[in-house]
Parts: structure tokens; sequence; C-alpha cells
């Protein structure tokens, strides 16, 4: 048995969860990046297109453009605080998000859902350990939590390696 094909097949199958997750709650026209931003957003209320740009994959000319397309469809504000203009969710937003979330503890219920209790508490702490073994810089950190429910995170093994290099 190859370990490079059962971690292939898992993180496929994962993937596909997520995405068909993806697929359930968005309006047409949005998908995973802005589901991402959404998430980034709601988790950090009144951050800058700046922050927002350097977790998100896009430049920042595309960033700006995502930002605007997310304001027009009423599911983001900026608000004028200074010389820097913070990004926050409209109720819109925060009811999409909640849809979001909803839906991708879904589709992790449905990969996970053949294990026992133990094995998922097992498999949890293996892949909290490889997390916390991979060195990554603070903005790579936040990529890599861009899909996750950040308050219920408290421990997050992604901020445990947070220092070395990305």
């Amino acid at each position: 048995m190859s370990e490079a094909n059962i971690w292939a097949a898992w993180t496929l199958h994962s993937h596909d969860a997520l995405t068909a997750a993806v697929d359930r709650v968005t309006p047409p026209g949005l998908g995973p990046r802005d589901l991402a931003a959404l998430t980034l957003l709601g988790s950090h209320e009144g951050c800058s297109a700046d922050w927002l740009f350097a977790r998100i994959g896009l430049t920042q000319s595309g960033t700006v453009r995502l930002i605007d397309r997310l304001e027009s469809l009423g599911y983001v504000d900026r608000a004028r605080r200074g010389r820097v203009l913070a990004l926050g969710l409209t109720e819109a937003g925060r009811g999409l998000l909640a849809a979001w979330t909803a839906a991708r503890d879904a589709a992790s219920e449905e990969v996970l859902g053949a294990l026992a209790p133990a094995e998922r508490r097992q498999l949890n702490e293996l892949l909290s350990t490889a997390l916390r073994r991979t060195s990554r810089a603070r903005d790579a950190a936040d990529v890599t939590c861009r899909f996750c429910d950040w308050p219920a995170c408290a421990a997050c093994p992604v901020d445990q390696s947070v220092g070395g290099s990305p």
C-alpha cells in the first residue's frame, strides 16, 4: 500500500466533499475564493484590503475587484477608519458565512463519518501534529485556515507552527 496513493486519495476525497459543499451554498458567480474572503472577514472584522490581499491568493487589484463584487452583492461593506478602509460583513454576508460553515461541517461529517469516535480523535491528533510541524509565516498560516471556523479552534495547530520560514 503506497503512502502517496493513500494520501492523494484521502486528499481528493476531502477536496471533492468540500467542493460539493461550496457548490451547495454559493449563489451563481461566487466560488471558493469568495467564501474564503467571507470567512477571513468574518473572523477579522475591520481588516483592510491589504490584509486580505496577503491571504486570499489574488493580486492586489484582483482582491479589490473581489471586494467590489462582494460589496455589490450585499455581502461586504466598507467603512473609513482614519486613513484605512475597514472591511466587514453585512447581515447577508454573515448569513452566507453561516450557511457555508454548516455546509463545510456537513462535508467534514461526510468524509469522517465512517470512522469511530476514537479513530476520529486519532486522525485529528495526527493531522494536528502534521500542521504543527509545518513551519510558516503568519499570513501563510491565515491562508491555510481560510475555510476554518476561527472561534472553534482555540488551540489551532497551524498557529502553533507560526514563526519559521514559509
